[in-house]
Order: C-alpha cells, then sequence, then structure tokens
C-alpha cells in the first residue's frame, strides 16, 4: 500500500509541475505582449524664445524608435527660419521650415532655430516737387537725441526701394522685398540741434559725424503689388558731414539692376523714432538701427504714378534720380558738444535792473569775492566753417546764450601759463591774467532756458605762443545768418565757475569744458535795441552792436596750467 500512495503522490507532483510550467510560459506571453517596443518623449522647443513656433505636427509623442513624425517651424513677423538642430535622431532637411524627423531610442528634444530678419539698404529717389503730395500732419516725436514737440509733417521729397549690395566680393542681399520708405520733409516748432556721433558700418569704422536737425521723418511705405512692410522703425533723419567713402558698390533694386555707384560722403543721418499722431504711438521697433545715407549718382528714372500708402494714407508719387544710399549702421556713442559763440559788445538799454551785485566765485585758478557790475559782452551760439577744409560745426543748443559782467575783485593778480587744443591748433600756449568778466547763462527773448550751460569766469590773454593766426571762417547765429571773418590771436580765455549768489549755490555742471576767445573781423555792422534776456540776475534789456565785441568763443581742451614762472 505504501508503494502505491508513494506512486500516486509523485504522479499528482508531476501533474502539478506540468500546469505551473504551462501557466508560466502563458504569463511570459501574455507579459511580452503588454509591454511592446519602448517608446521615448519628444519635447519642440524654439531658440530664441519669442521669434517663432515649433510644432509637432503628427502629435502623438511618445514614440518608437524609428518613428518618422512631421515637424513645422512658422517665423514671427520680425524673424525668419534658420534651421532644425537636435542631439540625436535624423532630419529629412534641416533647412526646410516643413519637414520629417526620425526619433532616436532616446527623449529627445527637437529646436527650430530662428533670427531676426536682417535690416536692409536702401537707395532713395527724389520726388518730383512740382507733384509732391504734402501731408500736413502735427506730429510728436521722440527718439535718442530728445523729443520734438509740434513739427509739421510737410511734402514728400525722397522715396526709398530695398537694395541689393555688391562691395568687393561681399553680396548683400535683400532681405525683404516688401520693405520701403517715404521721406518727408520737416517743419519744427524749435531750432535744429547739432550732435556727433560716432558709427560703425560696411564702409566706415569707428567714424566720426556731425549731424544737425532734423529736417525729415523717413515713415514705412506699401508701394503698389507689395504687402505692407512690418517691423520697420520710422526714422528721424538729420542733415549729416563726415569722412568721405569714396569706394565703388554695385546695386540692384526694384527700378535699376546693377547700377554702379559711388558712394562719396555722408549726407543724412537717420535715428529711430517714436511718432504720435493724435492719440496714437508708433513705437520704435528695433532700437538699435540706424542709418547713414552717402551721396550717390545714377541714372535717371521715369517713374510716374507710383502708388503708395502709410500712415498719413494713399498717394501717388513721381520719381526722378537717385540720389543717396541708406546704409545700415550701428551707433557707437554720441554727445550734444559745448557750443562755439559768437560776442557782441553789449550795454544796457535802460535803466538797469541790477547793479553791484556780491557773488563768491571759484574756479581751478581762484576763489574769490566779487562784485558784478554792468555787461560788457553778449553772446550767441555761432555755426562755423573752417576753410579750405570745409569743417562745419553747427550750433548744438540754440538755447546756450552768454552774458559778460564787468567784475571787481580783490584777488591777486596772477598770471597764469595754459595750454589748450582746439580746432585751431594743438599746444598753443596762452598767458593769461584776471579774472575780469563773468559769464552768465542767459535766456534770450522767444528761446527756452540755457539748462546745462555753466558760469564762466573770464581771463585776458596777456601773451600768446603759437603761430601766428589768420584763418578764414564761414560764422552763421541768431542775429547774422551766414558772413565771412578772419580769426585772429586769442583774447580770452574762460573757465567754468562755481557761484554763490546769496544763497544760491550754482555748482559747475561740465568741469572740462573751457572756451578760447579770438578777435575775429566784424562781418557788418548790425545792431539792436531793448534785446530782452533773463538770467540769474532778473530780466534785463541790452542794446548790442556788430561792429564792437568781435570775437569767437571756440570749445578748447585745457591740457596743463601752472601759474607763470612758478
Amino acid at each position: 500500500m505504501k508503494a502505491i500512495f508513494n506512486l500516486r503522490k509523485h504522479s499528482y507532483l508531476k501533474t502539478i509541475g506540468t500546469l505551473l510550467i504551462a501557466v508560466a510560459l502563458i504569463a511570459g506571453v501574455v507579459g511580452c505582449e503588454g509591454e511592446g517596443e519602448p517608446e521615448y518623449a519628444l519635447t519642440m522647443a524654439e531658440n530664441p524664445a519669442g521669434c517663432g513656433t515649433a510644432t509637432d505636427e503628427t502629435g502623438t509623442s511618445p514614440y518608437a524608435e524609428g518613428t518618422v513624425v512631421d515637424i513645422k517651424a512658422v517665423a514671427d513677423d520680425c524673424c525668419r527660419f534658420v534651421d532644425w538642430t537636435a542631439p540625436a535622431g535624423t532630419f529629412n532637411n534641416t533647412a526646410a521650415a516643413e519637414t520629417t524627423f526620425t526619433m532616436p531610442a532616446r527623449d529627445v528634444t527637437v529646436t527650430a532655430n530662428f533670427e531676426p530678419v536682417p535690416p536692409d539698404h536702401f537707395k532713395f529717389y527724389e520726388v518730383d516737387d512740382e507733384t509732391a503730395p504734402n501731408v500736413e500732419e502735427v506730429v510728436q516725436l521722440t527718439d535718442q537725441f530728445g523729443t520734438v514737440n509740434n513739427a509739421t509733417v510737410g511734402e514728400a521729397v525722397f522715396f526709398g526701394n530695398p537694395v541689393e549690395k555688391v562691395h568687393g566680393d561681399i553680396t548683400t542681399p535683400i532681405a525683404d522685398l516688401n520693405r520701403h520708405y517715404t521721406l518727408y520733409e520737416l517743419e519744427l516748432q524749435g531750432e535744429p540741434q547739432g550732435y556727433r556721433v560716432m558709427v560703425n558700418n560696411q564702409f566706415q569704422d569707428d567714424v566720426e559725424l556731425t549731424v544737425y536737425g532734423p529736417f525729415y521723418l523717413a515713415v514705412p511705405t506699401q508701394k503698389e503689388d507689395h504687402e505692407a512692410p512690418v517691423c520697420l522703425n520710422h526714422f528721424l533723419v538729420y542733415e549729416a558731414n563726415g569722412p568721405v567713402v569714396n569706394d565703388e558698390v554695385v546695386l540692384s533694386d526694384q527700378f535699376i539692376q546693377d547700377q554702379v555707384a559711388v558712394p562719396y560722403e555722408p549726407v543724412l543721418f537717420a535715428n529711430p523714432v517714436q511718432k504720435t499722431v493724435g492719440s496714437v504711438v508708433t513705437d520704435i521697433e528695433k532700437p538699435n538701427e540706424h542709418w547713414v545715407l552717402y551721396d550717390i549718382e545714377g541714372p535717371p528714372i521715369e517713374k510716374s504714378g507710383l502708388q503708395i500708402t502709410n500712415q498719413f494714407g494713399p498717394q501717388t508719387l513721381d520719381l526722378l534720380n537717385p540720389e543717396y544710399l541708406a546704409v545700415p549702421s550701428q551707433k557707437i556713442s554720441w554727445e550734444q558738444p559745448l557750443d562755439h559763440f559768437k560776442t557782441y559788445w553789449a550795454i544796457w538799454g535802460e535803466e538797469p535792473p541790477m547793479y553791484e551785485v556780491p557773488v563768491q566765485l571759484e574756479d581751478q585758478f581762484v576763489t574769490i569775492n566779487a562784485i558784478v557790475n554792468e555787461p560788457y559782452l553778449f553772446a550767441n551760439p555761432t555755426h562755423k566753417v573752417v576753410f579750405p577744409e570745409e569743417e562745419w560745426t553747427p550750433i548744438s543748443h540754440p538755447n546756450y546764450h552768454l552774458t559778460f559782467y564787468d567784475i571787481e575783485h580783490d584777488g591777486d593778480l596772477l598770471v597764469w601759463e595754459v595750454t589748450v587744443d582746439n580746432q585751431f591748433g594743438n599746444g598753443q600756449v596762452l598767458y593769461v591774467d584776471g579774472p575780469f568778466y563773468l559769464a552768465v547763462p542767459t535766456l534770450k527773448f522767444s528761446h527756452g532756458p540755457p539748462v546745462g550751460l555753466d558760469h564762466f569766469l573770464v581771463y585776458r590773454v596777456v601773451d600768446y605762443v603759437g603761430s601766428p593766426l589768420e584763418i578764414p571762417v564761414l560764422i552763421g547765429d541768431q542775429f547774422i545768418e551766414y558772413g565771412e571773418t578772419v580769426v585772429y590771436a586769442p583774447m580770452y580765455f574762460a573757465i567754468p565757475a562755481q557761484k554763490i549768489h546769496g544763497d544760491v549755490v550754482t555748482d559747475i555742471k561740465n568741469p572740462d569744458d573751457h572756451l578760447v576767445f579770438y578777435g575775429i573781423d566784424g562781418i557788418y555792422p548790425w545792431h539792436a535795441d531793448d534785446l530782452p534776456i533773463v538770467n540769474q540776475f532778473g530780466d534785463q534789456y541790452l542794446d548790442v552792436w556788430e561792429d564792437e565785441g568781435n570775437f569767437l568763443g571756440v570749445p578748447s581742451e585745457k591740457k596743463a596750467w601752472e601759474i607763470a614762472g612758478g
């Protein structure tokens, strides 16, 4: 019986074992069918952010290795697609905005790379002034130089096409065929101002321009048979003067192909500008984009009845000769320098409102208690052109005026040896004594206050060591538009000064600003009676004469100074 039982037990165990093996095999098969092939995540990204979108058009991530996925990149208005990149996997075409991507055996990020659409060059054509549209719209304009209030947009004067430029072996293609501009004249409520601007572009590195204005407004424009331009600045356009280029280029635009041109000298400079018309504000799109416009010559065109539209409405233009090549430029730095000054002999026009005013004065030479007496000179900011180079210096601050008053003081009359550099030469040695006058910032009738202008203590030049000066110049100010004169030896030297008048302390704002006043010939007899002025000594009236007191104040750098003989 025991043997029979053991045999039955063995048979039972064998049967159970077989069943367990079968169950295990079935479970294994079911488990393999449930897991399937491994799958991996696909993430879409954009570089840089905010320049476009990247999309998985298949849209069923995760994917198995080898899955082909449809992908698409769409650039924003101001950008363009460049290429696709990924750390693993393969693209059908990395340069195509719509393509496919084959998944690797790992999680992966696919990136659509974009870039801002680069700026274009523009060729500007003269608009026929006999048929030019006239806008007559009042605008507010704010650029990196300041705000122009209540300017009136006038006639269209130039029209700009995007242009391909070949310069040597470098070709700069047109980035956007829909970009066009119209330049309109501006009638300013105030006076133009001058600046010194340092720029870089494809023609010139670190070149200094003298700019003056603004005189024009450049407005993005839609040309017939084109789409409206996007992501373009408005520009305030200034007259400019700087070193010549004289470098041959080949230009092709929508009017003239393969035009050989020689950009010569910079004539205009353009700043991006915010424009406000009524309650509509058009902001600056790209604050770092600027233009330098160079003179070019080319064949005239006969383009009549060109249909355009912009923020001033639909217009019709008749175009003439190509005039300028606008070159995208980087503005490195800018400043509004101290002006030149033309002086006039001045006396009280009526009973003076101030006389014998006690003040405390301090400059880099002396600290004195002084009495301010009658006026001696009145000074206007002045344009200057030096011959034969025709170097031009515009008025930077039309509100800057100075009134020179006689002063009495008990300070020692020392003689100082001063070395200066300016536009009339470097290393000029002046021996000066004094001071004899206080030059006071002054508001002249119909102008704004001279904000930022220093007081100056004025010293007499008793000796000058340098080459004789007989330099012909052309000058013009707010009394005399333009006149030729000759610059002779230096007569006065002016140093910025701190003034204490009662409890009012007027500190030095620009300690490096100095002026050397040179004798000049009179231009032609001129005088004004009862010129109204205002300064820290009150409201006053001056009689001013051009036939006496003729000096030209020139901004100068003081290089060295010491007590003479010390």
